[in-house]
């Protein structure tokens, strides 16, 4: 992509990162956007010292993502995450991965957002030490809006059980598609692999609690047919996604 502030690692898929089709499933890919901004910054020395000390924390605020060509297991991928610095309290994050021949596979665009964790109040003005770090501007996004379903049906009731939740004691960001993937009916799901969606987190679900979960057909920018996804906890949104296969 041309800019100069970058990292990079290269993984090979196994059998935990695909679906019963053996492609890629979109919690892993997620969990690979995750997993790069953290190593990025440790790579730099921000690590989780760094920030306890400074009584901060990212949280993700919205992620949207789009497979060209969704891999498969076995497949040799090349990850490469790209920050912006601050603008409006957030900081934007992309990620692209490429095949063994160097063709774009997918993208994921990822809103990030620092917070005092004395006050819970976003910081909307970054140390100086930590916005030289990133790129003054990546240019490319993609749509961070989520279009609802106009009619909802009831899924259940999920718990924030061990499979979903990580180290902050709340379902993983990534986890919840794992959660979407089990809402939408098995027809849906066995139309082809997902191609696109984007989720915006809302409240956290720790672990132990539970969110209701409701789904419905939704469109999408130029009228794209999908699915609207969302999980309510004490009454209020959890997340909110909508997806297309």
């Amino acid at each position: 992509m041309g800019y100069p502030i970058y990292y990079t690692e290269q993984i090979t898929l196994d059998e935990g990162d695909v679906d019963y089709r053996g492609l890629m499933k979109p919690s892993a890919l997620l969990r690979c956007a995750e997993h790069m901004a953290t190593a990025h910054a440790w790579s730099l020395g921000m690590d989780k010292a760094f920030y306890s000390a400074r009584h901060m924390v990212y949280l993700v605020g919205r992620q949207a993502f789009q497979f060209y060509k969704v891999p498969a297991m076995r497949d040799t991928l090349t990850l490469t995450t790209y920050p912006e610095q601050n603008r409006r309290a957030v900081n934007k994050r992309v990620m692209v991965v490429c095949n063994e021949k160097g063709e774009e596979v997918a993208r994921v665009d990822t809103r990030w957002t620092l917070v005092d964790t004395d006050s819970s109040k976003i910081l909307r003005h970054i140390p100086e030490d930590m916005e030289s770090r990133w790129n003054p501007q990546v240019d490319w996004e993609l749509p961070q809006q989520v279009p609802k379903a106009p009619e909802l049906i009831s899924a259940g009731v999920r718990r924030a059980g061990y499979s979903l939740c990580d180290t902050n004691r709340h379902i993983n960001n990534a986890a919840y598609l794992d959660v979407v993937c089990d809402t939408l009916p098995q027809e849906v799901i066995e139309q082809g692999p997902m191609q696109y969606a984007v989720i915006k987190y809302h409240r956290q679900v720790p672990f132990g609690e539970e969110m209701e979960l409701f789904y419905g057909q939704a469109r999408g920018e130029g009228e794209v047919p999908g699915w609207y996804v969302t999980g309510r906890r004490e009454g209020k949104a959890a997340f909110e996604l909508f997806c297309h296969f």
